[in-house]
């Protein structure tokens, strides 16, 4: 493989290359950038990642390298389109050899297209999940929930005096059963522990498929420009191989703001979980600043300069502008731009209506992409509750806008950091494009690390034509050699099952005709059916009172007696009498409840709502009348 790279993404608006080292597995090492280029895309040249003025963006791209010395021919380019298709599946941990063959298999039930004309891909977003860290994870949670167990049981100690005799009974119940429902629960995990383990075995894989006339399109391109291509990758593979590298453990969100578009993944530890693309990016906010005319700029570079310069996202009342240099600046630039600064701060002391309502304008022409990103944030949330997430990454072209940080926080709510460098990146001086902005060339870095690789058919058939040549030739000496034993044995079990079908049909018409039998079965099933029916017609909730009174002498606690019992087709009413020496009424009731749960022909017992205290010759005793409803 090449020392050296070209690792080039083409955007709508801005093209990015990199020149970068290359190596087959960067596990543990670090890359380094030597040249790096941002220049304009030429206008209608790309059209949702097609180059479809190959004459004019060929011409430009050979102009920017030659000027920047750039002279490496192995290039890489990592691809945005909507046209290329992204799925999760779940499959069984197999052999990475099998991983297309079940790809393949099922890929019409993952993507309602038309097969022939994409070009299928897949990466391994995470591998079976051992027991060992399934216990690791339910140790935390189990922390988590004592403390909070703790902090509840004080607020409802304060509480409890003030809580109605119903609400007391009602969560002694409640209690009991939980009990009982935790000690189901660690008996039901202890059984089935091995099936844990063995339900936790699987691979997660993201399964792709890009149109085979997109990657033809880069081809026949890098084959103009006399470019080797070592491979075409996914942009959002691209991202992720590099940010899963630039966070702590834990659970964080990166946003990648780039001109078209915004990127959103969602990583947890170095495992990708959800990622999405919002159409909106960037360029939203230039064409709201160009259309103030305020701030009198009528070029998407004087925009993006004045959103470097001043925080338009904000309402200070105190109007005092920074300045934000930027190191493509001139030193004539840096000077003018920094004299306008002080004098708005001589002259100004807060912003006039008018700026005022443009700076309004502004901040809603990204309200669309925070409320996108929240709402995601909130799906992910709503499924995984268990979850928080530890801090949200800034990357890419908008980075550098003032007031972004601050206004991402103040929309989304959860701590933000921008990616002013990336780990394991090193840059010589003349990749001066990417030192100013580091995380705005992550899809260029993140492009050699881990590529999907598309490939046209053209190419895969012409090498499958080559193998299958090759087997087919050994084969065929194969057959020839063992045909002649082959026919043979083949004629010797014709004639064998010949006579064995000879003699059935023999067999078969001396058998004689059905003498009506069938039908006197069918009669029979249709009597037993209407025999059934009739059973279950006459049968009645009230059927088992023998069983239920017996029940209820036997569950009865000492010292309780029943004074009456009315049945019903819904369940049982009783008026009970019970002592209450040595205990309290409550005690007694729940206990009464708690037994009563126990009778299988129960389904619900209701707590009584009035409780009848009294003292019959010195003993202290309750009365009460309480409701069994049947299952």
């Amino acid at each position: 493989m090449a020392k050296k790279v070209l690792s080039i993404v083409i955007g709508t608006e801005y093209t990015k290359v990199c020149e970068v080292s290359y190596k087959r597995n960067y596990k543990n090492k670090g890359i380094k950038v030597y040249r790096s280029i941002s220049f304009p895309t030429p206008p209608n040249s790309i059209e949702d990642g097609y180059i479809k003025d190959k004459n004019a963006f060929g011409e430009e791209l050979h102009i920017q390298l030659k000027a920047a010395k750039i002279k490496s021919d192995k290039v890489i380019f990592s691809v945005a389109s909507s046209k290329i298709a992204n799925r999760e599946v779940m499959i069984p941990p197999v052999n990475e050899r099998r991983i297309m063959d079940i790809i393949k298999t099922g890929a019409s039930e993952y993507f309602p297209i038309d097969l022939k004309e994409y070009i299928l891909s897949y990466l391994v977003l995470e591998k079976k999940t051992s027991l060992h860290k399934e216990k690791a994870i339910q140790k935390k949670l189990l922390k988590r929930e004592a403390k909070q167990a703790k902090k509840l049981a004080k607020k409802n100690k304060k509480a409890f005096h003030k809580r109605s005799k119903t609400d007391i009974i009602s969560d002694s119940l409640e209690l009991m059963d939980n009990n009982n429902q935790e000690s189901n629960d660690q008996n039901a995990n202890a059984t089935n522990a091995a099936n844990k383990s063995l339900g936790k075995r699987h691979m997660r894989l993201s399964v792709f498929a890009v149109p085979s006339t997109l990657v033809k399109n880069y081809y026949n391109f890098a084959s103009a420009m006399h470019f080797d291509i070592v491979s075409i990758d996914y942009s959002g593979n691209s991202s992720y191989q590099m940010i899963k590298r630039q966070a702590n453990r834990g659970t964080n969100v990166f946003i990648q703001l780039n001109e078209q578009d915004t990127l959103i993944s969602i990583v947890r530890d170095d495992v990708l979980i959800l990622q999405r693309t919002v159409g909106y990016g960037i360029s939203t906010l230039l064409d709201t600043v160009m259309e103030q005319r305020i701030f009198e700029v009528n070029q998407p570079g004087e925009a993006i300069k004045l959103l470097y310069m001043k925080n338009l996202l904000t309402f200070e009342p105190d109007y005092k502008e920074k300045l934000q240099l930027d190191s493509s600046w001139t030193k004539g630039e840096a000077a003018a731009a920094s004299e306008i600064v002080n004098a708005m701060n001589a002259t100004k002391s807060s912003p006039p209506q008018e700026e005022l309502e443009a700076r309004r304008n502004v901040r809603e022409s990204l309200h669309f992409l925070t409320s996108s990103i929240a709402r995601m944030l909130d799906y992910y949330k709503s499924n995984h509750k268990e979850t928080n997430f530890d801090m949200v990454y800034l990357s890419g072209a908008g980075t550098k806008i003032q007031g972004i940080e601050d206004f991402f926080l103040s929309e989304i709510g959860i701590n933000h950091k921008k990616m002013d460098r990336l780990w394991t990146v090193s840059a010589k001086k003349k990749a001066a494009a990417y030192r100013t902005n580091p995380s705005e060339f992550i899809t260029c870095i993140g492009a050699v690390i881990k590529p999907i690789d598309f490939v046209p058919i053209e190419f895969i058939e012409r090498k499958q034509k080559r193998s299958a040549l090759i087997a087919t030739i050994f084969f065929a000496l194969t057959c020839i050699a063992g045909s002649a034993g082959t026919i043979y044995v083949a004629y010797t079990d014709y004639q064998i099952a010949q006579e064995e079908l000879d003699k059935i049909l023999i067999e078969k018409e001396a058998v004689p005709p059905l003498s009506g039998a069938h039908d006197e079965y069918n009669r029979a099933l249709a009597e037993r059916d209407n025999l059934y029916e009739m059973v279950e017609e006459t049968q009645s909730n009230n059927d088992n009172i023998h069983d239920v009174i017996n029940e209820l002498e036997r569950k009865l606690p000492a010292g309780a007696s029943i004074n009456s019992m009315q049945f019903s087709d819904n369940g049982v009413t009783m008026n009970v009498t019970a002592n209450v020496i040595g205990t309290d009424s409550y005690s007694i009731i729940t206990i009464l409840i708690k037994q009563l749960k126990t009778i299988e022909f129960f389904g619900n017992v209701n707590p009584p709502s009035d409780v009848l205290e009294a003292t019959d010759e010195g003993v202290p005793s309750v009365t009460f009348t309480i409701t069994c409803s049947y299952n």
